[in-house]
């Protein structure tokens, strides 16, 4: 019986596994940039963290979606939308901010998942500043599974 050299044995059992690997998303180059440069990881759909953000929490991840809402006085948040899946994205230290006219941009981002319960007072802060908010549909704290970014890449849009 031959023996097979080390390197094939060594490819025979991993080209199915490099196969099903998923390669890290191409960010696309037209675009403008927030922020700290994107890097190429694997893009974690919006649903996927909505259905189980605990697994998230404090992990970074990729992002890809179509902005549905933006901080109306200073585009300090966005709200990020993939399907009928949405996520608020806040800018890490407040750094960089969006076009207060970016809702309907294919809008990648990097950051941070965190599950946190806003006050009552917050929430309807936030929802005074959203584009169609009612502050006063808020009652009691809100539980509300965010995003942290430390970059965004946006596609079109001014």
């Amino acid at each position: 019986m031959r023996i097979l050299e080390p390197w094939i044995l060594i490819l025979l059992v991993a080209a199915p596994l490099l196969a099903s690997a998923t390669p890290p998303v191409e960010i696309p180059a037209e675009g403008r940039d927030f922020g700290a440069a994107l890097t190429d990881q694997e893009r974690t759909p919006i649903g996927e963290i909505l259905r189980d953000p605990d697994r998230f929490a404090d992990q970074t991840v990729m992002l890809k979606g179509r902005i549905t809402d933006v901080c109306q006085r200073k585009g300090c948040w966005t709200v990020i939308a993939e399907g009928d899946d949405a996520i608020r994205v806040r800018f890490q230290d407040y750094g960089f901010f969006l076009p207060k006219d970016s809702v309907g941009v294919e809008a990648w981002a990097q950051g941070r998942v965190s599950v946190v319960t806003m006050s009552e007072s917050e929430a309807r802060h936030y929802e005074a500043e959203s584009r169609d908010g009612n502050p006063s549909e808020i009652e009691g704290p809100q539980r509300e599974i965010g995003f942290t970014a430390t970059g965004v890449h946006l596609v079109g849009g001014s």
